[in-house]
């Protein structure tokens, strides 16, 4: 169970663990496609990928997941907020697949990840635009919020842990809590209504009390909390999972978690969401490993700034392909909002 600890934590920010996979016809595509700007970052040392899709006067960034999961899983940006004046730019971090992935340790430092965003910020000759981070890249947008929010109108926090620094014990907790909410569901299902498995610490190290059930039942039990499991952790739906959503994942780079042990807790979270004086959305999802009720924490350390929290029914942790119609229409609520000057969250 301690390794089972350890991988959850892992994929709540790797995803998918693999090795680099090469180049495919994708790639070459999407960096010869228009209006993309390769921005050197790091001091000239590297570049990292960025398109603009638009020509709206609205400014939206957007930070992917991970660390090392790719821009890919935004494609449906566009189609949902073509009729809002939006101009959507994407990037890929330094180290994910369509940017520089350089055999260099020092490149995994968080403060460095928020540098980098700044340098794309002068890059993109942006200011005065929002900032949407998703799962990883929301934690990356609470610390530039706190330390550039004079560049940001708003900032979007969809899916994000944002857990605080080296506050193992709400780290443990949600583990604890997701893996008891998925357990809880898979006792439900028909065939395991005569055996009722105990739910156990995960954080402890404690074993699944599943003594009385046989090793065939067990193993069936195992299988159907894995797929419940992945369901929430990934994508909530049923069925073939959204061709953009799937490349993206076949994509993922993982050289910071694998190679250098990357550290995604080294930043004082909670110190930059106290800090935080930008207008603030949290998104999130019913289905999320990321409990709804922990999005309402988070809104109470912001004191600082307006906050609204919305939680997309049907959305796992990609709501904005699990639920698209509510993600994508209360995001553009905020857009208008905080552009009319007329944000103001209900307490």
């Amino acid at each position: 169970m301690k390794s089972f600890c350890l991988i959850l934590t892992l994929q709540i920010f790797c995803l998918f663990v693999k090795a680099q996979p090469p180049k495919d016809s994708t790639y070459y595509a999407k960096i010869s496609s228009p209006d993309v700007n390769m921005i050197s970052v790091y001091k000239g040392k590297y570049k990292v990928f960025t398109q603009k899709v638009g020509t709206g006067s609205i400014k939206l960034l957007l930070l992917h997941g991970g660390p090392g999961q790719s821009h890919e899983y935004f494609e449906n940006f566009p189609e949902n907020l073509k009729n809002q004046n939006v101009t959507i730019y994407y990037y890929d971090q330094l180290g994910s697949y369509y940017s520089d992935n350089p055999d260099d340790s020092t490149v995994w430092n968080v403060n460095r990840f928020v540098e980098e965003i700044e340098e794309v910020r002068k890059g993109l000759k942006l200011d005065k635009f929002y900032l949407l981070g998703h799962s990883w890249g929301g934690m990356l947008a609470e610390l530039y919020a706190a330390k550039y929010g004079q560049h940001l109108k708003g900032v979007i926090l969809s899916n994000v842990p944002g857990f605080f620094s080296k506050d193992l014990s709400t780290l443990n907790s949600i583990i604890d809590s997701v893996d008891q909410t998925v357990r809880y569901r898979t006792t439900l299902l028909p065939k395991f209504s005569a055996n009722k498995p105990q739910i156990d610490s995960i954080s402890k190290g404690l074993a699944l009390s599943d003594q009385t059930m046989s090793l065939k039942l067990t193993e069936q039990f195992n299988k159907a909390n894995d797929s419940i499991f992945g369901r929430t952790m990934y994508y909530h739906k049923a069925g073939k999972m959204p061709e953009p959503l799937r490349r993206s994942m076949r994509h993922a780079e993982n050289k910071g978690m694998d190679t250098y042990h990357f550290n995604p807790f080294g930043a004082n979270y909670k110190q930059a969401l106290e800090k935080n004086k930008v207008p603030t959305f949290l998104l999130g999802g019913q289905n999320d490993f990321l409990h709804p009720e922990y999005y309402d924490s988070l809104k109470k350390v912001m004191k600082n700034t307006k906050v609204k929290v919305y939680i997309c029914p049907n959305g796992a942790h990609f709501p904005m392909w699990d639920d698209t119609d509510n993600y994508f229409r209360e995001l553009n609520h905020f857009l208008k909002d905080v552009e009319t000057g007329s944000f103001i969250p209900k307490s």
